[in-house]
């Protein structure tokens, strides 16, 4: 499919090799922004970007969630206006967390975020003071439904404390849709989290599956297929060095996870969100193909010590059947970078990624910003 509204125009304005460039998404010398969120919706032929609006980058002052539409233009991508996401609130409870999902069948897009009590950290909430939430819009974000609140209804048990994403969930092929998750959960030996997933058949009913079988954190996932037509859900999910990230696969849709002896995806040392995507391997070059259906893309920052996250790299495996690893990682950003967030665009084999990014070492990861590229720079 072309970049464009139309093969001509995406042959007359872009040629046959697009320049990779990084715009700001989200920047404003009054606010720090973090967290971002990223998805392309074909059928609305748009990006939506969601991030965090805060007054320091303290994950206490954290305020609500802002978004933007990036559509294409004669390849020239325009975005909007900064948008406060007003209806994603909860009066006395700061808004986190965006993990946006899209329905394909009805052309809803689910917006899940976290509310927090007042300015309490996540490691000091009690039971009840965090909320499990979502707003919808059938119309490319223009309005949004009021907020369905899942907290008591979705079966958490014995926790401290919860969150989605952050990040894109997904929908799979049997139109399941599923929205990455970790809870905090009491343990006699402390609270400790684990990685899981809410899963919704009829787009009313949400459940959470068995959280995975090893302390792990914000996890993404993707719908794999190997070379017989087989799906099954890959989980990546944030650990602590010197543990590598945790991959899993499920079976059964999402409801409980095999952990993955892989040991291939090294970990930031005090841990770090990651992005995963999967995307049909017949868009890898000739010659480059694995034995499966799917391939996978994984963001991440490649070198920093203690909480210093640097050089957002994306890296690609091209198949979970092969003994083949995950590849070097291609740069997309230099200096100080964090959390991402990665989808596919129209176009095949041209994906964007959403990152936080800053310049040099001391950023303060103020900015977001957004940056295309395609599998030719990675393989």
């Amino acid at each position: 499919m072309g970049c464009c509204a139309s093969k001509c125009c995406a042959t007359k304005c872009c040629g046959t090799k697009r320049t990779s460039r990084e715009t700001l998404v989200f920047a404003d010398d009054g606010y720090d922004f973090r967290i971002p969120a990223l998805l392309y919706v074909k059928e609305w032929k748009t990006f939506l970007a969601f991030a965090e609006k805060r007054t320091s980058t303290n994950d206490a002052h954290a305020q609500n969630l802002v978004m933007r539409k990036g559509t294409r233009q004669c390849c020239s991508l325009q975005w909007s206006p900064t948008e406060d996401v007003k209806e994603a609130s909860i009066d006395g409870y700061r808004t986190m967390n965006p993990c946006p999902v899209f329905e394909r069948k009805s052309r809803t897009l689910f917006l899940f975020f976290i509310c927090l009590k007042g300015n309490t950290s996540e490691r000091n909430l009690k039971p009840g003071q965090s909320r499990l939430c979502y707003v919808t819009s059938t119309d490319c974000g223009e309005t949004w439904s009021k907020v369905t609140d899942l907290t008591s209804s979705v079966n958490f048990t014995n926790y401290q404390t919860f969150a989605v994403g952050p990040g894109h969930g997904i929908q799979l092929s049997s139109g399941t849709l599923l929205v990455p998750a970790y809870v905090r959960v009491y343990t006699a030996s402390g609270v400790k989290s684990y990685s899981v997933v809410l899963r919704s058949e009829d787009m009313h009913t949400w459940k959470a599956g068995q959280p995975i079988g090893v302390e792990s954190g914000e996890c993404q996932l993707a719908e794999v297929c190997d070379g017989g037509g087989k799906r099954q859900v890959y989980l990546n999910a944030r650990h602590r060095a010197p543990h590598p990230r945790v991959e899993a696969l499920s079976e059964d849709g999402g409801e409980s996870f095999t952990l993955l002896n892989m040991l291939k995806l090294k970990e930031r040392p005090n841990g770090c969100q990651g992005s995963v995507l999967g995307f049909p391997a017949r868009e890898l070059p000739a010659g480059e193909g694995g034995s499966s259906e799917t391939a996978l893309l994984f963001s991440h920052p490649t070198v920093g010590e203690n909480y210093n996250r640097l050089d957002l790299g994306v890296y690609l495996r091209k198949s979970l059947q092969d003994q083949d690893p995950w590849g070097k990682p291609l740069i997309i950003h230099k200096g100080a970078s964090g959390y991402s967030d990665l989808t596919c665009c129209e176009e095949e084999g041209l994906f964007g990624c959403l990152k936080e990014s800053g310049e040099g070492k001391e950023s303060h990861r103020r900015q977001i910003a957004f940056r295309e590229f395609d599998l030719n720079e990675i393989v």
